[in-house]
């Protein structure tokens, strides 16, 4: 069980790599530019990894998505929550 911290765009080679490296019972945390999936619902990853996908709330906010992300329900987490996450994970893997 891997958790996949993704930085950049969904649409960015990044994302594309991670897709493509996501196992099954993988989970996802998307920061910095990667919350912009908020404005996108039919992104891939959000079939493939509901519910073990989340998006950094601070991240969501500096970027003025926190409302888009709640109007359609994507999970979010607090920094505390991220800590949380990779205490629950064997493994970390950070995706630039």
């Amino acid at each position: 069980m891997i958790l996949h911290i993704l930085t950049k765009a969904p649409d960015s080679s990044a994302a594309t790599q991670m897709q493509q490296a996501l196992g099954e019972h993988d989970a996802v945390l998307l920061t910095e530019e990667a919350v912009t999936a908020a404005l996108d619902p039919s992104w891939v990853v959000w079939q493939q990894c509901q519910p073990r996908i989340f998006l950094l709330s601070e991240d969501l906010i500096s970027r003025g998505l926190a409302s888009i992300a709640a109007e359609n329900k994507l999970p979010t987490l607090e920094m505390e929550g991220f800590v949380a996450l990779t205490e629950q994970y064997e493994k970390t893997v950070t995706w630039y």
